[in-house]
Protein backbone atom coordinates (compact mmCIF):
# COMPACT_ATOMS: atom_id res chain seq x y z
CA UNK A 1 0.00 0.00 0.00
CA UNK A 2 1.18 3.09 -0.82
CA UNK A 3 2.90 6.11 1.68
CA UNK A 4 0.51 8.95 1.75
CA UNK A 5 2.29 12.23 3.33
CA UNK A 6 2.17 14.19 6.52
CA UNK A 7 1.11 17.27 4.45
CA UNK A 8 -1.86 15.21 2.15
CA UNK A 9 -2.99 14.06 5.32
CA UNK A 10 -3.01 17.46 7.34
CA UNK A 11 -4.61 19.16 4.04
CA UNK A 12 -7.54 16.62 4.42
CA UNK A 13 -7.72 17.44 7.77
CA UNK A 14 -7.47 21.45 7.21
CA UNK A 15 -10.37 20.93 4.14
CA UNK A 16 -12.15 18.70 6.17
CA UNK A 17 -12.25 21.12 8.83
CA UNK A 18 -12.85 24.13 6.53
CA UNK A 19 -15.64 22.09 4.81
CA UNK A 20 -17.41 21.55 7.83
CA UNK A 21 -17.30 24.72 9.58
CA UNK A 22 -17.36 26.98 6.50
CA UNK A 23 -18.71 25.70 3.69
CA UNK A 24 -21.18 23.67 5.18
CA UNK A 25 -22.87 26.40 7.18
CA UNK A 26 -25.23 29.98 6.77
CA UNK A 27 -23.73 32.97 7.39
CA UNK A 28 -26.32 32.89 9.90
CA UNK A 29 -24.64 30.06 12.17
CA UNK A 30 -21.10 31.71 11.45
CA UNK A 31 -22.28 35.10 13.19
CA UNK A 32 -20.09 35.95 15.78
CA UNK A 33 -23.22 37.12 17.95
CA UNK A 34 -25.04 33.77 17.80
CA UNK A 35 -22.20 31.82 18.83
CA UNK A 36 -21.25 34.61 21.31
CA UNK A 37 -17.92 34.89 20.44
CA UNK A 38 -16.04 37.63 19.66
CA UNK A 39 -14.98 39.69 16.90
CA UNK A 40 -12.31 37.65 15.83
CA UNK A 41 -8.86 39.95 15.86
CA UNK A 42 -6.57 41.24 13.48
CA UNK A 43 -4.68 37.99 12.67
CA UNK A 44 -7.69 35.60 12.86
CA UNK A 45 -9.47 38.08 10.33
CA UNK A 46 -6.51 37.75 7.96
CA UNK A 47 -6.49 34.02 8.37
CA UNK A 48 -9.85 33.94 7.20
CA UNK A 49 -9.32 35.70 4.39
CA UNK A 50 -6.14 33.46 3.50
CA UNK A 51 -8.69 30.67 2.60
CA UNK A 52 -11.31 32.98 0.88
CA UNK A 53 -8.62 33.61 -1.21
CA UNK A 54 -8.38 32.21 -4.86
CA UNK A 55 -5.94 29.54 -3.94
CA UNK A 56 -8.55 27.91 -1.75
CA UNK A 57 -9.85 26.55 -4.89
CA UNK A 58 -6.49 25.06 -5.79
CA UNK A 59 -5.95 23.41 -2.34
CA UNK A 60 -9.57 21.92 -2.71
CA UNK A 61 -8.95 20.36 -5.79
CA UNK A 62 -5.93 19.46 -4.49
CA UNK A 63 -7.56 17.62 -1.48
CA UNK A 64 -10.44 16.25 -4.37
CA UNK A 65 -7.32 14.56 -5.70
CA UNK A 66 -6.29 12.90 -2.19
CA UNK A 67 -9.22 11.86 -1.36
CA UNK A 68 -9.84 10.55 -5.22
CA UNK A 69 -6.40 8.32 -4.86
CA UNK A 70 -6.81 7.07 -1.75
CA UNK A 71 -10.57 6.02 -2.93
CA UNK A 72 -9.10 4.17 -5.50
CA UNK A 73 -5.95 2.92 -3.27
CA UNK A 74 -9.11 1.78 -1.01
CA UNK A 75 -10.66 0.20 -3.48
CA UNK A 76 -7.65 -1.75 -4.98
CA UNK A 77 -7.30 -2.99 -1.38
CA UNK A 78 -11.01 -4.08 -1.29
CA UNK A 79 -10.70 -5.46 -4.54
CA UNK A 80 -7.71 -7.62 -3.87
CA UNK A 81 -9.27 -8.26 -0.70
CA UNK A 82 -12.07 -9.48 -2.48
CA UNK A 83 -10.54 -11.30 -4.70
CA UNK A 84 -8.77 -12.95 -2.12
CA UNK A 85 -11.51 -13.94 -0.35
CA UNK A 86 -12.95 -15.11 -3.06
CA UNK A 87 -9.95 -17.25 -3.62
CA UNK A 88 -9.85 -18.51 -0.16
CA UNK A 89 -13.53 -19.17 -0.48
CA UNK A 90 -12.69 -21.47 -3.48
CA UNK A 91 -10.30 -22.87 -1.85
CA UNK A 92 -12.25 -23.78 1.40
CA UNK A 93 -14.83 -24.63 -1.82
CA UNK A 94 -12.46 -27.57 -2.64
CA UNK A 95 -11.06 -28.42 0.47
CA UNK A 96 -14.69 -29.25 1.51
CA UNK A 97 -15.73 -30.65 -1.58
CA UNK A 98 -12.04 -33.04 -1.16
CA UNK A 99 -12.99 -33.87 2.19
CA UNK A 100 -16.57 -34.80 0.81
CA UNK A 101 -14.60 -37.40 -1.21
CA UNK A 102 -11.95 -38.41 1.39
CA UNK A 103 -15.47 -38.89 3.39
CA UNK A 104 -17.27 -40.97 1.15
CA UNK A 105 -14.55 -42.82 0.13
CA UNK A 106 -13.95 -43.47 3.72
CA UNK A 107 -17.44 -44.51 4.22
CA UNK A 108 -16.88 -46.88 1.13
CA UNK A 109 -14.28 -48.30 2.53
CA UNK A 110 -15.47 -48.51 6.02
CA UNK A 111 -18.22 -50.76 4.17
CA UNK A 112 -16.55 -52.73 2.25
CA UNK A 113 -14.28 -53.35 5.21
CA UNK A 114 -17.17 -54.52 6.98
CA UNK A 115 -18.57 -56.61 4.64
CA UNK A 116 -14.81 -58.23 4.21
CA UNK A 117 -14.81 -58.60 8.31
CA UNK A 118 -18.56 -59.94 7.93
CA UNK A 119 -17.59 -62.60 5.60
CA UNK A 120 -15.14 -63.23 7.56
CA UNK A 121 -16.45 -64.28 10.51
CA UNK A 122 -19.27 -65.92 8.51
CA UNK A 123 -16.27 -68.29 7.11
CA UNK A 124 -14.80 -68.30 10.50
CA UNK A 125 -18.66 -69.81 12.06
CA UNK A 126 -18.73 -72.18 9.56
CA UNK A 127 -15.20 -73.28 9.58
CA UNK A 128 -15.89 -73.43 13.27
CA UNK A 129 -19.07 -74.91 12.55
CA UNK A 130 -16.89 -77.65 10.31
CA UNK A 131 -14.26 -78.20 13.09
CA UNK A 132 -17.09 -79.10 15.53
CA UNK A 133 -18.46 -81.75 13.07
CA UNK A 134 -15.12 -82.97 12.32
CA UNK A 135 -13.90 -83.20 16.25
CA UNK A 136 -17.42 -84.84 16.89
CA UNK A 137 -17.11 -87.26 14.02
CA UNK A 138 -13.64 -87.92 15.42
CA UNK A 139 -15.15 -88.75 19.04
CA UNK A 140 -17.46 -90.69 17.65
CA UNK A 141 -14.86 -92.81 15.81
CA UNK A 142 -12.56 -92.84 18.49
CA UNK A 143 -15.48 -94.15 21.17
CA UNK A 144 -16.16 -96.78 17.75
CA UNK A 145 -12.50 -97.80 17.55
CA UNK A 146 -12.17 -97.85 21.68
CA UNK A 147 -15.74 -100.22 21.53
CA UNK A 148 -14.13 -102.09 18.95
CA UNK A 149 -10.98 -102.48 20.38
CA UNK A 150 -12.78 -103.28 24.17
CA UNK A 151 -14.48 -106.03 22.13
CA UNK A 152 -11.37 -107.76 20.61
CA UNK A 153 -9.22 -107.04 23.72
CA UNK A 154 -11.94 -109.34 25.20
CA UNK A 155 -11.88 -111.60 22.64
CA UNK A 156 -7.82 -111.85 22.83
CA UNK A 157 -8.24 -112.10 26.54
CA UNK A 158 -10.98 -115.19 26.11
CA UNK A 159 -9.02 -116.76 23.13
CA UNK A 160 -5.63 -116.26 25.38
CA UNK A 161 -7.32 -118.24 28.19
CA UNK A 162 -8.78 -120.91 26.12
CA UNK A 163 -5.03 -120.81 24.63
CA UNK A 164 -3.26 -120.66 28.14
CA UNK A 165 -5.77 -123.31 29.10
CA UNK A 166 -4.66 -125.30 26.26
CA UNK A 167 -0.78 -124.50 26.64
CA UNK A 168 -1.39 -125.03 30.47
CA UNK A 169 -2.85 -128.94 29.61
CA UNK A 170 -0.17 -129.48 26.82
CA UNK A 171 2.36 -128.27 29.15
CA UNK A 172 1.34 -130.80 32.06
CA UNK A 173 1.24 -133.14 29.54
CA UNK A 174 4.77 -132.65 28.63
CA UNK A 175 6.29 -132.59 32.02
CA UNK A 176 4.19 -135.45 32.47
CA UNK A 177 6.20 -136.91 29.99
CA UNK A 178 9.57 -135.03 30.89
CA UNK A 179 8.89 -136.59 34.28
CA UNK A 180 7.82 -140.11 33.01
CA UNK A 181 11.22 -139.90 31.06
CA UNK A 182 13.15 -138.80 33.66
CA UNK A 183 11.44 -141.99 35.92
CA UNK A 184 12.33 -144.10 32.66
CA UNK A 185 16.06 -143.21 32.86
CA UNK A 186 16.61 -143.52 36.61
CA UNK A 187 15.15 -146.80 36.14
CA UNK A 188 17.48 -147.61 33.30
CA UNK A 189 20.16 -146.50 35.37
CA UNK A 190 19.45 -148.13 38.02
CA UNK A 191 18.89 -151.61 36.23
CA UNK A 192 21.97 -150.36 33.99
CA UNK A 193 23.74 -150.09 37.62
CA UNK A 194 22.14 -153.25 38.96
CA UNK A 195 23.25 -155.00 35.77
CA UNK A 196 27.05 -153.78 36.28
CA UNK A 197 26.77 -155.05 39.94
CA UNK A 198 25.53 -158.32 38.85
CA UNK A 199 28.27 -158.55 35.98
CA UNK A 200 30.89 -157.99 38.29
CA UNK A 201 29.57 -160.20 41.31
CA UNK A 202 29.60 -163.01 38.30
CA UNK A 203 32.90 -161.93 36.93
CA UNK A 204 34.12 -162.56 40.75
CA UNK A 205 32.65 -165.25 40.90
CA UNK A 206 34.39 -166.57 37.72
CA UNK A 207 37.75 -165.48 39.07
CA UNK A 208 37.32 -167.06 42.58
CA UNK A 209 36.23 -170.07 40.15
CA UNK A 210 39.50 -170.09 38.17
CA UNK A 211 41.50 -169.87 41.42
CA UNK A 212 39.99 -172.91 43.24
CA UNK A 213 40.56 -174.87 39.55
CA UNK A 214 44.12 -173.78 39.59
CA UNK A 215 44.66 -175.16 43.19
CA UNK A 216 42.99 -178.42 42.31
CA UNK A 217 44.39 -179.49 39.64
CA UNK A 218 42.69 -183.01 39.62
CA UNK A 219 39.24 -181.59 39.72
CA UNK A 220 37.68 -181.95 36.21
CA UNK A 221 38.09 -179.00 33.69
CA UNK A 222 34.50 -177.09 33.79
CA UNK A 223 33.14 -176.26 30.32
CA UNK A 224 34.85 -172.87 29.49
CA UNK A 225 32.21 -169.70 30.20
CA UNK A 226 32.00 -166.69 27.73
CA UNK A 227 33.69 -163.62 29.06
CA UNK A 228 31.67 -160.88 30.56
CA UNK A 229 32.44 -157.63 29.53
CA UNK A 230 30.92 -154.46 30.47
CA UNK A 231 28.76 -152.47 28.52
CA UNK A 232 30.86 -149.28 26.60
CA UNK A 233 29.72 -145.77 28.54
CA UNK A 234 28.28 -143.74 26.58
CA UNK A 235 29.97 -140.10 26.31
CA UNK A 236 26.53 -138.21 25.93
CA UNK A 237 24.89 -139.49 29.23
CA UNK A 238 23.73 -137.01 31.00
CA UNK A 239 24.86 -138.15 34.32
CA UNK A 240 26.99 -136.61 36.72
CA UNK A 241 30.00 -139.52 36.31
CA UNK A 242 29.47 -138.87 32.37
CA UNK A 243 29.37 -134.94 32.96
CA UNK A 244 32.76 -135.17 34.99
CA UNK A 245 34.28 -137.40 32.46
CA UNK A 246 33.61 -135.44 29.37
CA UNK A 247 34.62 -132.13 31.14
CA UNK A 248 37.43 -133.61 32.22
CA UNK A 249 38.11 -134.51 28.56
CA UNK A 250 37.83 -131.15 26.98
CA UNK A 251 39.90 -129.81 30.03
CA UNK A 252 42.63 -131.86 28.72
CA UNK A 253 41.74 -130.42 25.33
CA UNK A 254 42.35 -127.04 26.35
CA UNK A 255 45.46 -128.15 28.04
CA UNK A 256 46.75 -129.49 24.99
CA UNK A 257 45.53 -126.52 22.95
CA UNK A 258 47.37 -124.16 24.94
CA UNK A 259 50.29 -126.45 25.06
CA UNK A 260 50.65 -125.83 21.71
CA UNK A 261 49.65 -122.10 20.67
CA UNK A 262 51.67 -120.19 23.61
CA UNK A 263 55.41 -121.86 21.78
CA UNK A 264 53.88 -121.80 18.56
CA UNK A 265 53.62 -117.82 19.15
CA UNK A 266 56.81 -117.62 20.61
CA UNK A 267 58.54 -119.39 17.86
CA UNK A 268 57.18 -117.77 14.94
CA UNK A 269 57.49 -113.93 16.94
CA UNK A 270 61.57 -114.41 16.60
CA UNK A 271 63.08 -111.78 14.07
CA UNK A 272 63.51 -113.56 10.82
CA UNK A 273 60.75 -116.00 11.00
CA UNK A 274 59.05 -116.61 8.00
CA UNK A 275 55.62 -116.93 9.88
CA UNK A 276 55.66 -113.56 12.32
CA UNK A 277 54.23 -111.29 9.82
CA UNK A 278 50.97 -114.12 9.30
CA UNK A 279 50.67 -114.79 13.20
CA UNK A 280 50.63 -111.18 13.99
CA UNK A 281 48.04 -110.56 11.65
CA UNK A 282 46.04 -113.59 12.72
CA UNK A 283 46.41 -112.70 16.28
CA UNK A 284 45.29 -109.13 16.01
CA UNK A 285 43.31 -109.71 12.72
CA UNK A 286 40.98 -111.71 14.46
CA UNK A 287 40.50 -109.37 17.96
CA UNK A 288 40.18 -106.26 14.80
CA UNK A 289 37.12 -107.94 12.81
CA UNK A 290 35.25 -109.07 15.89
CA UNK A 291 35.06 -106.00 17.24
CA UNK A 292 33.48 -104.45 14.62
CA UNK A 293 30.15 -106.67 14.65
CA UNK A 294 27.10 -104.73 14.85
CA UNK A 295 23.51 -105.71 14.10
CA UNK A 296 23.94 -104.54 10.18
CA UNK A 297 23.53 -107.79 7.98
CA UNK A 298 25.87 -105.82 5.24
CA UNK A 299 28.66 -105.40 8.23
CA UNK A 300 28.21 -109.01 9.40
CA UNK A 301 29.17 -109.43 5.83
CA UNK A 302 31.82 -107.31 5.39
CA UNK A 303 33.48 -109.18 9.07
CA UNK A 304 33.08 -112.70 7.57
CA UNK A 305 34.81 -111.65 4.57
CA UNK A 306 37.65 -110.18 6.68
CA UNK A 307 38.10 -112.80 8.15
CA UNK A 308 37.97 -115.02 5.67
CA UNK A 309 40.77 -113.50 4.00
CA UNK A 310 43.05 -114.31 7.45
CA UNK A 311 42.25 -118.22 7.18
CA UNK A 312 42.84 -118.05 3.37
CA UNK A 313 46.20 -116.01 3.99
CA UNK A 314 46.93 -118.32 7.12
CA UNK A 315 46.65 -121.65 4.85
CA UNK A 316 48.43 -120.01 1.97
CA UNK A 317 51.66 -119.12 4.80
CA UNK A 318 52.48 -122.82 4.72
CA UNK A 319 54.65 -123.80 7.77
CA UNK A 320 54.69 -127.10 9.55
CA UNK A 321 51.86 -129.35 10.25
CA UNK A 322 50.32 -131.19 13.58
CA UNK A 323 48.72 -134.27 14.03
CA UNK A 324 45.48 -132.93 14.34
CA UNK A 325 44.03 -136.48 16.08
CA UNK A 326 44.73 -135.18 19.59
CA UNK A 327 42.64 -131.77 19.69
CA UNK A 328 39.34 -133.89 18.15
CA UNK A 329 37.39 -135.19 21.44
CA UNK A 330 33.19 -135.62 20.55
CA UNK A 331 33.91 -137.22 16.56
CA UNK A 332 34.79 -140.97 15.88
CA UNK A 333 38.53 -140.64 14.04
CA UNK A 334 38.58 -141.94 10.29
CA UNK A 335 40.45 -144.81 9.04
CA UNK A 336 44.22 -143.41 7.29
CA UNK A 337 45.74 -145.05 4.95
CA UNK A 338 49.09 -143.47 6.53
CA UNK A 339 49.87 -140.44 9.44
CA UNK A 340 50.46 -138.43 6.77
CA UNK A 341 46.68 -137.71 6.46
CA UNK A 342 46.58 -136.22 9.98
CA UNK A 343 48.34 -134.27 9.08
CA UNK A 344 47.37 -130.21 9.77
CA UNK A 345 48.36 -127.01 9.09
CA UNK A 346 49.78 -125.62 11.93
CA UNK A 347 49.29 -121.76 11.30
CA UNK A 348 45.13 -122.85 10.62
CA UNK A 349 44.98 -124.33 14.18
CA UNK A 350 46.62 -121.66 15.39
CA UNK A 351 44.12 -119.08 13.64
CA UNK A 352 41.22 -120.98 14.92
CA UNK A 353 42.43 -120.86 18.55
CA UNK A 354 42.62 -117.16 18.39
CA UNK A 355 39.26 -117.03 16.86
CA UNK A 356 37.33 -119.11 19.62
CA UNK A 357 39.65 -116.55 22.03
CA UNK A 358 38.38 -113.36 20.38
CA UNK A 359 35.16 -115.08 19.91
CA UNK A 360 34.51 -115.97 23.53
CA UNK A 361 35.91 -112.26 25.07
CA UNK A 362 33.38 -110.55 22.50
CA UNK A 363 30.80 -112.37 23.69
CA UNK A 364 31.88 -111.29 27.53
CA UNK A 365 31.74 -107.41 26.20
CA UNK A 366 29.28 -107.39 24.59
CA UNK A 367 26.89 -109.05 27.23
CA UNK A 368 27.12 -104.96 29.06
CA UNK A 369 24.38 -104.59 25.48
CA UNK A 370 20.57 -104.74 26.86
CA UNK A 371 20.06 -106.07 23.18
CA UNK A 372 21.58 -109.70 22.43
CA UNK A 373 21.86 -109.29 18.64
CA UNK A 374 25.13 -108.47 18.14
CA UNK A 375 25.85 -111.63 20.24
CA UNK A 376 23.60 -112.97 17.71
CA UNK A 377 25.60 -112.05 15.08
CA UNK A 378 29.00 -113.31 16.54
CA UNK A 379 27.18 -116.64 16.77
CA UNK A 380 26.37 -116.85 12.75
CA UNK A 381 29.62 -116.06 12.32
CA UNK A 382 30.92 -119.00 14.46
CA UNK A 383 28.74 -121.36 12.71
CA UNK A 384 29.85 -119.88 9.10
CA UNK A 385 33.65 -120.49 9.63
CA UNK A 386 33.81 -123.68 11.83
CA UNK A 387 31.46 -124.83 9.05
CA UNK A 388 33.65 -124.17 5.98
CA UNK A 389 35.29 -126.97 4.46
CA UNK A 390 38.46 -124.99 4.57
CA UNK A 391 38.36 -124.90 7.91
CA UNK A 392 37.59 -128.71 8.56
CA UNK A 393 39.57 -131.92 8.86
CA UNK A 394 38.77 -134.88 6.99
CA UNK A 395 34.80 -133.19 6.72
CA UNK A 396 35.29 -133.01 10.44
CA UNK A 397 34.35 -129.61 12.05
CA UNK A 398 37.19 -128.77 14.77
CA UNK A 399 34.45 -127.30 16.91
CA UNK A 400 35.60 -129.36 19.47
CA UNK A 401 38.54 -126.41 20.27
CA UNK A 402 35.39 -124.05 20.95
CA UNK A 403 33.84 -126.29 23.28
CA UNK A 404 37.28 -126.83 25.04
CA UNK A 405 37.17 -123.39 25.40
CA UNK A 406 33.38 -123.16 26.86
CA UNK A 407 34.05 -126.32 29.23
CA UNK A 408 37.20 -123.71 30.91
CA UNK A 409 35.87 -120.25 30.99
CA UNK A 410 31.55 -121.31 31.69
CA UNK A 411 31.73 -124.95 33.17
CA UNK A 412 27.96 -124.30 33.87
CA UNK A 413 27.14 -124.75 30.52
CA UNK A 414 27.91 -128.65 30.74
CA UNK A 415 26.19 -129.89 34.30
CA UNK A 416 29.52 -128.79 36.95
CA UNK A 417 29.19 -127.76 39.75
CA UNK A 418 31.23 -126.31 42.72
CA UNK A 419 31.66 -124.22 46.20
CA UNK A 420 32.14 -120.93 45.40
CA UNK A 421 34.17 -120.74 48.78
CA UNK A 422 37.30 -122.64 47.47
CA UNK A 423 39.51 -121.81 44.75
CA UNK A 424 38.93 -125.08 42.69
CA UNK A 425 35.09 -124.62 43.72
CA UNK A 426 35.42 -120.92 41.84
CA UNK A 427 37.60 -122.40 39.16
CA UNK A 428 34.61 -124.98 38.31
CA UNK A 429 32.19 -122.57 38.50
CA UNK A 430 34.07 -119.99 35.76
CA UNK A 431 35.01 -117.81 37.93
CA UNK A 432 38.78 -117.23 36.62
CA UNK A 433 40.99 -114.88 36.05
CA UNK A 434 41.10 -112.98 32.94
CA UNK A 435 44.34 -111.61 30.98
CA UNK A 436 46.11 -112.36 34.38
CA UNK A 437 43.39 -110.22 36.25
CA UNK A 438 40.99 -111.50 38.76
CA UNK A 439 37.45 -110.74 38.10
CA UNK A 440 34.90 -108.42 40.40
CA UNK A 441 31.31 -110.64 40.59
CA UNK A 442 29.65 -108.36 38.87
CA UNK A 443 32.50 -108.59 35.69
CA UNK A 444 32.04 -112.42 36.55
CA UNK A 445 28.27 -112.13 36.06
CA UNK A 446 28.65 -110.40 32.63
CA UNK A 447 30.43 -113.05 31.94
CA UNK A 448 28.54 -115.73 32.46
CA UNK A 449 25.46 -114.20 30.72
CA UNK A 450 27.37 -113.14 27.50
CA UNK A 451 28.81 -116.85 27.34
CA UNK A 452 25.25 -118.32 28.08
CA UNK A 453 23.88 -116.22 25.10
CA UNK A 454 26.43 -116.50 22.69
CA UNK A 455 26.20 -120.95 23.61
CA UNK A 456 22.55 -120.29 22.74
CA UNK A 457 22.79 -117.98 19.62
CA UNK A 458 25.42 -120.80 17.97
CA UNK A 459 22.94 -123.94 19.07
CA UNK A 460 20.03 -122.81 18.35
CA UNK A 461 20.46 -122.78 14.79
CA UNK A 462 17.97 -124.60 11.96
CA UNK A 463 21.32 -125.50 9.90
CA UNK A 464 22.72 -129.30 8.27
CA UNK A 465 25.65 -128.43 10.05
CA UNK A 466 25.55 -126.36 13.11
CA UNK A 467 28.65 -125.40 15.19
CA UNK A 468 26.70 -126.96 18.34
CA UNK A 469 23.65 -129.23 17.69
CA UNK A 470 20.32 -127.69 19.52
CA UNK A 471 20.50 -131.20 21.81
CA UNK A 472 23.51 -129.81 23.48
CA UNK A 473 21.17 -126.58 24.22
CA UNK A 474 18.68 -128.68 25.58
CA UNK A 475 21.18 -130.77 27.82
CA UNK A 476 22.66 -127.52 28.77
CA UNK A 477 19.09 -125.67 29.82
CA UNK A 478 18.51 -128.81 31.31
CA UNK A 479 21.42 -129.34 33.18
CA UNK A 480 20.88 -126.20 35.24
CA UNK A 481 16.96 -126.58 35.60
CA UNK A 482 17.68 -129.75 37.37
CA UNK A 483 20.94 -128.54 39.16
CA UNK A 484 20.22 -129.03 43.57
CA UNK A 485 19.55 -126.31 45.07
CA UNK A 486 22.82 -126.69 47.25
CA UNK A 487 24.71 -126.31 44.55
CA UNK A 488 22.97 -123.46 42.88
CA UNK A 489 25.28 -119.75 42.58
CA UNK A 490 24.70 -116.88 41.29
CA UNK A 491 26.66 -117.84 37.39
CA UNK A 492 23.98 -120.14 37.20
CA UNK A 493 21.11 -117.48 36.90
CA UNK A 494 23.00 -115.56 34.86
CA UNK A 495 23.97 -118.10 32.31
CA UNK A 496 20.64 -118.71 32.33
CA UNK A 497 20.06 -115.62 31.46
CA UNK A 498 21.62 -115.33 28.67
CA UNK A 499 20.39 -118.86 27.21
CA UNK A 500 17.00 -118.00 27.16
CA UNK A 501 16.27 -113.83 27.02
CA UNK A 502 16.41 -113.30 23.49
CA UNK A 503 16.69 -116.97 22.32
CA UNK A 504 13.35 -118.76 23.64
CA UNK A 505 11.15 -117.90 19.94
CA UNK A 506 14.06 -120.22 18.56
CA UNK A 507 14.13 -122.94 21.42
CA UNK A 508 9.70 -122.93 20.67
CA UNK A 509 10.10 -123.38 16.97
CA UNK A 510 12.70 -126.31 17.47
CA UNK A 511 10.66 -127.97 20.51
CA UNK A 512 7.42 -126.02 20.58
CA UNK A 513 5.51 -127.29 23.70
CA UNK A 514 8.08 -129.07 25.23
CA UNK A 515 10.61 -126.25 24.79
CA UNK A 516 8.09 -123.92 26.78
CA UNK A 517 7.85 -126.54 29.18
CA UNK A 518 11.89 -126.81 29.70
CA UNK A 519 12.28 -122.96 29.67
CA UNK A 520 9.23 -122.59 32.37
CA UNK A 521 11.14 -125.57 34.47
CA UNK A 522 13.95 -123.04 34.55
CA UNK A 523 12.76 -119.82 35.09
CA UNK A 524 9.40 -120.81 37.32
CA UNK A 525 10.02 -123.61 39.10
CA UNK A 526 13.64 -123.97 39.92
CA UNK A 527 13.77 -120.09 41.34
CA UNK A 528 11.27 -120.84 43.46
CA UNK A 529 14.02 -123.27 45.38
CA UNK A 530 16.82 -121.10 45.02
CA UNK A 531 19.05 -120.38 48.21
CA UNK A 532 19.24 -117.28 49.76
CA UNK A 533 23.01 -116.63 48.14
CA UNK A 534 21.23 -116.13 44.60
CA UNK A 535 19.06 -113.26 45.87
CA UNK A 536 20.94 -110.60 43.75
CA UNK A 537 20.56 -112.70 40.03
CA UNK A 538 17.33 -114.97 40.45
CA UNK A 539 15.11 -112.05 40.06
CA UNK A 540 16.55 -111.21 36.34
CA UNK A 541 15.51 -114.46 35.39
CA UNK A 542 12.01 -114.61 37.40
CA UNK A 543 11.02 -111.22 35.17
CA UNK A 544 11.47 -113.24 31.86
CA UNK A 545 8.53 -114.73 31.41
CA UNK A 546 6.48 -111.25 31.86
CA UNK A 547 8.68 -109.95 29.47
CA UNK A 548 7.78 -112.96 26.96
CA UNK A 549 4.50 -112.85 27.39
CA UNK A 550 4.04 -109.43 26.37
CA UNK A 551 5.94 -110.61 23.33
CA UNK A 552 3.05 -113.14 23.06
CA UNK A 553 4.90 -116.30 24.42
CA UNK A 554 2.93 -117.59 27.95
CA UNK A 555 4.19 -119.92 29.54
CA UNK A 556 1.41 -120.74 31.24
CA UNK A 557 0.89 -122.22 35.22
Amino acid sequence: MPMRSVASSASRQTTASVDSRWTGSSPSRRSPVRNGLRSPDRETRRYTLDWQSPSRQMVIDFNHLLIKSDQEFTHALDKAGAEKLQEYQEQLAEAAAEHERVRAGAELEFERLAEVEKARKLRQEQEQQREYARAREERERLEAEARQRELEEKRREEEAVRKAAEERRKIVEAEARIKAQKEKDEAAQRAQAQQEATEKKAREDADRLRIQQAQQPTAPTPATQPAVTAPATNVTSAGATDAEAIHSKYIELHQRMKAFWKPFKQECGKPGHPLKAVVGEVRRGMQKKLGQVTVQRENSKAVIGGIRQIFEGARAAGGPTVDIRPYIVSSPLPTLANESEAQYPAIMLYALICFEKSLVKQFDQEAGHEDGKIITELGIIAASFFADPHTRWKDIPLTDLLLAKLHRVCPILFGITGDMKSANGMARLGFLPVDGEQRSPNEYHQRMQGIGAGFAAMSLRKVAHPTIPPSEYWRALASIANTPSNDLYNGHFMVLKGMVRDYVPKLVDLYGVYGLALVRQATVVMPRRAPSRTSSTVGLVTVLPDVWRKRGINLAG
